[in-house]
């Protein structure tokens, strides 16, 4: 059944839904209600295991990998060369703002860990969402 409602929040794209279900931690039998919007945001995992971030070079390629990934969920299509589009240029800030923290925390890891063969920062993973 909760696969069921998982297919049926997920054909609701764009469109605010809600569900009222009842646990049984929840003794006094009172619906506990969960909001979730049915929107898509295009995201995008951005792989950097084979790059070695303690270079430049790697940093240069995770950049670019980034960049691409900036471009495909903002969906750029390059097709408006001289012309600005608004809507693409507020995503691909958004996404920028996000990804660049977790570029800089992977980056320094990889510095440390070369350095001295370990780190205090925690992996993390860079996804590239839509904003």
């Amino acid at each position: 059944m909760f696969t069921r409602l998982s297919k049926t929040a997920a054909v609701l794209s764009g469109v605010t839904a809600s569900l009222m279900i009842t646990t049984p931690a929840n003794a006094q039998g009172r619906p506990v209600v969960v909001y979730g919007q049915g929107e898509y945001i295009p995201t995008e995992r951005v792989s950097f295991a084979d790059l070695n971030l303690a270079t430049s070079g790697g940093e240069r390629k995770l950049q670019a990998r980034v960049s691409k990934a900036v471009d495909r969920v903002c969906q750029f299509g390059g097709g408006g060369i001289g012309l600005i589009d608004n809507g693409y240029v507020n995503c691909a800030f958004g996404a920028w703002k996000d990804a660049r923290p977790k570029m800089a925390l992977a980056i320094a890891r990889a510095r440390d860990i070369a350095l001295t063969g370990h780190s205090t920062i925690a992996a993390t993973a860079i996804v590239v969402a839509a904003r």
